[in-house]
């Protein structure tokens, strides 16, 4: 019976906090949560805190707060034993003191088919690099980062519709079913475990996203740009700049089909179609639905009523 484990909870954001719902929702017996600190955040920088302290406290779990794991959390949870505890996208590292401290190691939902996109970024990297397919994956913790033995995987579609927020929402979804199945199996030792070598799967980084990955380099392939702006929606979003205006785009489509003129020049402007096509070089980028800086999301029609964007006019580098 699940409600007889105890478990010990390690998350931040809305993602986690999903998890810890549906772990509670299963029937197990969580002691208690470790998040990160309450931060500024929203234009008015109102102090926030994490979701996962949002959601504990709704179901009445214990919180601890700590911008990293150290040896006075340590010994705060040490007083509440439990069985095995679970990390998902807690943000910070967790030391290898706590992870040895117990006979089981941690489980973790990893949103890659691990070794391949270790890091901080596997769903964005993913999508960015024209992937077909990735995974999730239920891992022991290690003292390298996402460096653990294999518990149990899934092979996901990526589909062409599927931004990093919609694909990792995906992964978790998958990750959380897999994870409250083998919990029990994981606890009795009734599991093979497959160390990451084994798998003769080169191993690769999933590097976090950063400001440049923002920039758009419209010497690239049409499908290669489409790929990043769907890899960086929500965050950072892709960014662009037109007629002395600096635009995030957030939606794509491309075209294989022969582009006209430079890359970056703007080769049809439609409001019926609700596109703005861009030559690249190898097809054409249909930009769908853009954001100036400052304002709200915009579809084509509503950004050119207000904007100056015509045939022939060339997006710049930013």
């Amino acid at each position: 019976m699940t409600n007889t484990i105890k478990l010990g909870f390690f998350g931040t954001p809305e993602i986690s906090a999903y998890v810890l719902q549906e772990l509670f929702n299963a029937g197990f017996n969580i002691s208690w949560v470790i998040t990160q600190p309450d931060r500024k955040s929203g234009r008015g920088l109102k102090v926030t805190p994490p979701p996962v302290k949002t959601k504990a406290q709704e179901l009445g779990i214990k919180v601890f707060q700590s911008e990293k794991f150290d040896r006075e959390i340590f010994n705060k949870v040490s007083s509440e034993t439990v069985n095995l505890s679970v990390v998902v996208a807690y943000g910070s590292y967790i030391p290898s003191y706590f992870i040895n401290s117990s006979d089981l190691p941690p489980l973790n939902i990893h949103t890659s088919f691990l070794p391949k996109y270790r890091g901080a970024a596997p769903a964005a990297r993913a999508i960015m690099n024209g992937e077909n397919t990735t995974g999730v994956t239920i891992m022991k913790l290690a003292k390298q980062m996402d460096t653990g033995d294999i518990v149990v995987q899934k092979e996901i579609e990526i589909s062409q519709e599927d931004d990093s927020s919609s694909l990792t929402w995906k992964l978790i979804k998958e990750g959380t079913e897999l994870l409250i199945s083998v919990i029990p199996l994981y606890l009795v030792g009734k599991l093979d475990v497959v160390e990451q070598r084994q798998t003769n799967i080169m191993p690769s980084c999933a590097e976090k996203i950063t400001a440049e990955d923002k920039k758009i380099d419209w010497s690239k392939s049409a499908k290669e740009i489409h790929n990043k702006v769907r890899a960086l929606y929500p965050w950072p979003v892709a960014e662009a700049r037109i007629n002395n205006t600096d635009i995030k785009i957030i939606k794509t489509g491309w075209s294989s089909c022969e582009s006209i003129g430079k890359p970056g020049n703007i080769i049809d402007v439609s409001r019926k179609e609700n596109k703005i096509a861009v030559s690249t070089c190898d097809g054409v980028l249909l930009i769908e639905k853009v954001q100036p800086f400052g304002k709200r999301e915009m579809t084509i029609s509503e950004f050119i009523n207000g904007y100056k964007i015509e045939k022939g006019m060339r997006f710049e580098n930013v």
